[in-house]
């Protein structure tokens, strides 16, 4: 059975001077975003959000407060999330992961939009469905059967919508601020429409 996850890449270097904990790793690792994304990983989601949409006026190496930051996500007009989508087939155990630079703004569209690079992921059309390669030369495919896109697409919604919640609580924590946190909220939901219903 396939599995699709919004994961993000934690590593030795998450954010420096990020105005709340962050997690850290000795190694990279990928961190599934959905109810249970732990307050460190949705801080350090959150701090290279805020990094991004850091105005130009506002001083380079300056630690923003936690209010600070967080209104510079929720005035913005365009956000990149550093985040992707995972493929798994949970019986074989092999994993497609998304490649560098990729974004979560397309996952209705995947795996037909650009799904990073360094590896580059190989869509393959067979007779019954697709075969998804983490690089070209892989030979151990993840198969997606025709028909099933749809139900895996749904699942990766509800874990989006759930990782929203998340993210919202957390900033209301972090800010005691609810208004703030909704904004923000709101924000990244219409960057990445996740709440909006998928089309039939």
């Amino acid at each position: 059975m396939a599995t699709l996850r919004a994961v993000v890449e934690i590593g030795p270097e998450a954010v420096e001077g990020a105005a709340w904990p962050v997690e850290f790793a000795d190694n990279y690792r990928w961190e599934t975003l959905n109810a249970s994304t732990t307050p460190e990983t949705i801080g350090t989601v959150m701090a290279a959000l805020a990094e991004w949409c850091r105005p130009e006026d506002a001083e380079p190496d300056a630690t923003p407060t936690a209010t600070e930051a967080l209104h510079w996500i929720a005035e913005a007009d365009y956000l990149v999330i550093r985040a992707g989508i995972q493929l798994t087939d949970t019986t074989t155990g092999t994993t497609v992961n998304p490649g560098c630079c990729a974004d979560l703004e397309d996952w209705r569209a995947w795996p037909h939009t650009w799904l990073g690079h360094d590896p580059t992921a190989c869509i393959e059309q067979a007779a019954d469905g697709l075969l998804i390669h983490q690089e070209k030369t892989s030979q151990n495919p993840v198969k997606l059967p025709t028909g099933t896109l749809p139900a895996l697409l749904a699942d990766l919604r509800e874990d989006l919508i759930a990782f929203l919640a998340a993210a919202q609580t957390w900033i209301t924590t972090t800010t005691a601020d609810p208004d703030l946190a909704a904004a923000v909220i709101a924000t990244i939901d219409r960057h990445a429409a996740i709440t909006a219903p998928l089309a039939d």
